[in-house]
């Protein structure tokens, strides 16, 4: 009995040290078993009811209601919270702060919106400007249209849409000055960005048309965001659809988005990150970076479906500006027509920062990633894994996936993935034409 348990032990021991040898060669395993779950708190708000109008706005989509919107969260906040009621009509607004214990409820036929124009803002007319050291000394850039700043319990909800009239800025953003040299720039404010908040709920409102980024949750605690839309123009520069991070426990669930940049991206750190059941069609995908500072770990990507998108699955980060990415899996996955399906990028490059260099120390890394019952359709490119040859991509594993596209993957500064029931099926011409966007 002795020796079958001293035999037993030096099996054990055997078993242990192979595991431990296959992860230093190839990495740990993913597993984000614990993320499945993830249920962040909801706000607790305190059931008294402020309705806009009251303060005296007019939804008339000309009368600028931005005292309304300060006097009624004032009164929410004196109070010690409640639900500020948007009815139906079209609230212009300049940019207005939320507080804490507040429910932003937008009825069914409501619409805040953005002014149509620079002078609304107190700002010059850019074609009235020569340079853009000029613009740099008279304009100020406005805060987003919707924000606040170290906050506790706020939810936005509702039927209602949020406008941010982004043609007046996207006219004048850094990528029109890209395609017309000389041309200026105005810099331009997100939609909705909070700053600092423990447990935000974001459900069922629609966003569109922001002069750049839509939805921007930053450093929050218990991030619900659920059935949300968000709308621009597949053309309009920078319009990110939801932006969270850094963070822990981010549910994004159910949401429909059509944009021009990035659809959901998790930006310099997150960790607890469960993304499901969302639609994506125009705009860059589901990504991770380009800024990874605060490092992003612990994420699941599942149920989620792509049509004609840029990219479909995408971490990408620089030199400067990067810390690990790791522990994230994709699975039950379906693309059809996009440009690039999957992309791991440490090179990666901003069009806007060109020149960018950063904090030298801060070189990102990717490992352990598992995507997983995907099947790419008619993509121009299958995608690419390229690190940076001090920081090598390691980890990578693709198991039940099948490709078509026209392009193959490009691997790069990066060990070789380990593909597990992986057909690759490389077909010129399966792609559909793509409008060109001059970057």
């Amino acid at each position: 009995m002795k020796r079958a348990n001293h035999s037993l032990t030096i099996l054990a021991i055997l078993a242990f040290a192979a595991a431990f040898l296959s992860a230093c060669f190839h990495g740990s395993a993913v597993n984000v078993s614990a993320v499945r779950n993830v249920k962040p708190a909801l706000p607790t708000i305190p059931d008294r009811a402020f309705i806009l109008t009251d303060f005296g706005a007019v939804g008339d989509g000309q009368t600028l209601n931005t005292d309304a919107f300060k006097q009624a969260i004032a009164a929410i906040d004196q109070a010690g919270g409640g639900k500020l009621i948007v009815p139906k009509g079209t609230f212009r607004t300049l940019p207005f702060t939320l507080c804490s214990n507040l429910d932003l409820h937008l009825d069914e036929g409501s619409v805040i919106q953005a002014p149509d124009n620079f002078a609304a803002f107190g700002l010059p007319d850019p074609s009235t400007l020569h340079s853009q050291d000029e613009v740099g000394a008279k304009v100020k850039t406005p805060d987003p249209l919707i924000t606040g700043r170290n906050l506790h319990d706020v939810a936005i909800t509702g039927a209602g849409t949020v406008d941010g009239n982004g043609a007046l800025w996207w006219a004048w953003s850094e990528r029109a000055a890209r395609a017309q040299p000389g041309r200026l720039v105005y810099l331009r404010p997100n939609l909705v960005a909070i700053n600092g908040c423990e447990r935000l709920h974001v459900a069922d409102i629609t966003l569109i048309n922001s002069s750049k980024f839509h939805l921007v949750p930053s450093n929050i605690t218990d991030l619900t965001i659920e059935r949300v839309k968000v709308r621009a123009p597949f053309n309009a520069p920078n319009t990110d659809a939801i932006d969270p991070g850094p963070g822990t426990n981010f549910l994004i669930r159910d949401c429909d988005i059509d944009t021009g940049d990035d659809d959901i991206v998790i930006k310099s750190g997150g960790a607890n990150v469960l993304i499901e059941n969302c639609m994506i069609k125009h705009g860059h995908g589901i990504s991770i970076g380009s800024g990874t500072t605060v490092g992003i770990h612990d994420m699941l990507v599942r149920h989620c479906t792509f049509d004609g998108a840029d990219n479909g699955i995408r971490i990408k980060s620089m030199r400067g500006a990067g810390g690990p990415v790791e522990n994230i899996r994709y699975t039950d996955i379906q693309m059809k027509n996009v440009a690039d399906a999957i992309v791991l990028d440490l090179n990666y490059t901003d069009n806007n920062r060109p020149n960018f260099k950063g904090d030298a120390g801060k070189i990102p890394s990717i490992h352990n990633i598992l995507i997983d019952h995907v099947t790419i359709e008619n993509s121009k490119n299958a995608g690419r894994i390229v690190g940076l040859p001090e920081s090598r991509i390691t980890g990578i594993t693709l198991r039940d996936v099948r490709i078509t596209a026209e392009t193959d993957l490009v691997i790069k500064d990066a060990d070789e993935p380990t593909f597990e029931n992986v057909t690759r099926t490389i077909t010129p011409g399966v792609a559909p034409a793509r409008p060109a966007i001059v970057e």
